[in-house]
């Protein structure tokens, strides 16, 4: 696809006052949830309250991916009380990688922007990168103080070097929360059911001529142990697709 054959995003014509704050015409928030029963009702409440503010419509698709704790009951009270959200269950865990996939996929407005269900980010982070849209098409929310054990920064450094290395991606933060239009995945093609496919979603766009930002964001500390992004299988499968998809770009 080239680049002269996008169609840029409205907002690129805006230009906005002091205090000033961008409203959407439609956003699908998409959340992620794997054993986060301490935290996934507060993020879900913090979102509906907030969404209403910046969003014309919006609905809220969680997916509970096989929790061994009560993520799903939460989920399905607040569900049967908010009609704009919608569960996604998986009985048993396929992954972040398949779910977040299934999730980018299943968002039905014109834009969509992702959250974990552990509430290492806020939902407010939408305000923040909500203003990169003006100019840019792709927004990824830049962890600059980042809360998490060394390791796994480590790891994520590795992992963004690789990233340059076979792909030439400069992004710093690919597999952080993101803010996006919809209309990019009809013209790409996500293959990866590993983690890979945050980097794979944000490579790919940037290669079919999609203006791509990251945009300095908070980040919280863990309050739950539900992430398996530190499992070494998990990370086998991630760096084995960042290697083999490189024949598909």
């Amino acid at each position: 696809m080239s680049t002269g054959s996008l169609t840029r995003s409205p907002l690129q014509s805006v230009r906005l006052e002091p205090g000033e704050q961008i409203r959407l015409s439609s956003l699908s928030l998409v959340i992620p949830a794997y054993n986060d029963e301490q935290t996934i009702g507060r993020l879900l409440s913090d979102a509906s309250r907030l969404l209403p503010s910046i969003c014309d419509s919006f609905e809220i698709v969680v997916c509970n991916d096989g929790s061994s704790d009560g993520t799903l009951q939460v989920i399905k009270d607040m569900a049967a009380e908010d009609s704009n959200i919608h569960l996604i269950n998986h009985p048993t865990n396929k992954g972040f990688g398949a779910t977040i996939r299934e999730l980018y996929l299943a968002g039905r407005n014109d834009y969509i922007f992702s959250l974990p269900g552990d509430y290492q980010y806020a939902p407010k982070e939408l305000l923040t990168m909500v203003k990169g849209l003006v100019e840019n098409d792709f927004v990824i929310g830049w962890r600059v103080n980042r809360n998490d054990p060394p390791r796994r920064k480590m790891q994520s450094m590795v992992y963004n070097l690789m990233l340059r290395t076979f792909y030439g991606n400069r992004n710093k933060d690919v597999n952080s929360i993101k803010l996006f239009r919809r209309d990019i995945l009809d013209n790409i093609e996500l293959r990866s059911e590993s983690p890979f496919v945050d980097a794979e979603l944000c490579i790919r766009a940037a290669k079919a001529g999609y203006k791509v930002i990251e945009i300095p964001i908070e980040h919280l500390p863990r309050m739950t142990q539900g992430a398996s992004g530190g499992k070494l299988s998990v990370i086998l499968d991630t760096f084995s697709d960042l290697i083999k998809m490189r024949s598909t770009f």
